[in-house]
């Protein structure tokens, strides 16, 4: 259940939200694997990447805007969470010595992921800051213009310990930048970077950790600029200080696309890197090309891993430009 309300001026408009439920989520609360995606590696390549967990919630949250430039929302929220056993081993495709795996993930800063019934009460704050977006005026109408407009944003989150007979106390810290730039001609960068730490991590469980957007899959459903394509889900989550660092260049004539005729498909070729910086990650980087645009839906791409700066594996990603949810 979600109910909304929208009160104030239209360009200062604020919001209230009031929510609850009992659902099953990933522990990644970003969801980095689609649930069809995750339905076709289980049953053909018995891989059950998806890990679940499930919850009752109430929550309430308060977003206002209070300029151009800036606005926030805070949100506080009781979780009362379970863990979850698979309950069948079902598939279409038997792979010999392959089996499911448990509904645990596996992960290097904390061996044991499993965890007893608990709840949670957890505080957010979110600021949102774009301090130089801009306007066009059409027939006399304003509308925004969110092209190269760098966005920041400042995160803190808090587990409170005692209240409600809340299990966790933890405080996360976190910042983001965001933009996207022309570079040369009809040439364009997207660079997006996060950095946080938890202060204090005396009582978390594996849901409050900070996970990164993994894919150990042949399709990648998910942002392609603040994304990884070879990232074990859940290797690297950590409760310490992380950076992610995400650069997508795209071009509209490099090789493939010296060809006329691709050119006038629309195709564009692409180069990214992609970087995590954790205690445990290794120096963890990925080196990729793609071809983009074909059909105007689908993007074909080359990847490359490297750890400790030493090259690991290669892979090939599928890419789908529109959201899943509506095409099926």
């Amino acid at each position: 259940l979600n109910m909304r309300y929208d009160f104030g001026e239209t360009d200062r408009r604020s919001s209230i939200n009031l929510y609850g439920g009992r659902y099953i989520t990933q522990y990644n609360q970003d969801r980095p694997i689609h649930p069809l995606v995750n339905t076709f590696t289980t049953l053909l390549q018995e891989r059950n990447f998806m890990k679940l967990y499930e919850r009752d919630y109430a929550g309430i949250s308060f977003k206002k805007k209070l300029s151009d430039q800036f606005q926030f929302e805070l949100k506080g929220e009781l979780n009362e969470r379970r863990e979850l056993q698979n309950n069948s081993d079902t598939k279409w495709v038997n792979r010999n010595g392959r089996d499911y795996t448990a509904n645990a993930p596996v992960a290097v800063e904390l061996p044991i992921t499993s965890f007893e019934d608990h709840q949670a009460v957890i505080g957010e704050l979110a600021v949102g800051y774009e301090p130089w977006v801009k306007y066009r005026l059409y027939n006399g109408e304003r509308y925004r213009i969110d092209e190269y407009t760098p966005k920041f944003k400042f995160l803190y989150r808090k587990g409170f310990d005692g209240i409600a007979s809340s299990d966790v106390d933890f405080d996360q810290l976190e910042i983001a930048y965001r933009q996207t730039f022309k570079i040369g001609i009809r040439a364009l960068g997207d660079v997006a970077i996060s950095a946080g730490a938890f202060i204090n991590n005396d009582q978390m469980f594996f849901m409050d950790y900070k996970h990164f957007m993994g894919n150990r899959t042949p399709f990648v459903t998910t942002d392609p600029v603040a994304s990884f394509r070879m990232l074990e889900y859940y290797t690297f989550s950590t409760d310490n200080e992380y950076l992610t660092a995400n650069f997508n260049y795209q071009m509209r004539k490099f090789l493939v696309t010296r060809i006329p005729v691709t050119r006038i498909m629309g195709i564009r070729e692409s180069f990214f890197v992609n970087h995590l910086a954790t205690d445990n990650s290794m120096g963890y980087t990925e080196l990729g090309y793609g071809i983009n645009y074909i059909f105007r839906v689908f993007r074909v791409e080359a990847v490359t891993n490297w750890i400790d700066g030493e090259y690991n594996d290669w892979a090939i990603r599928i890419g789908i430009a529109a959201n899943l949810d509506n095409l099926f």
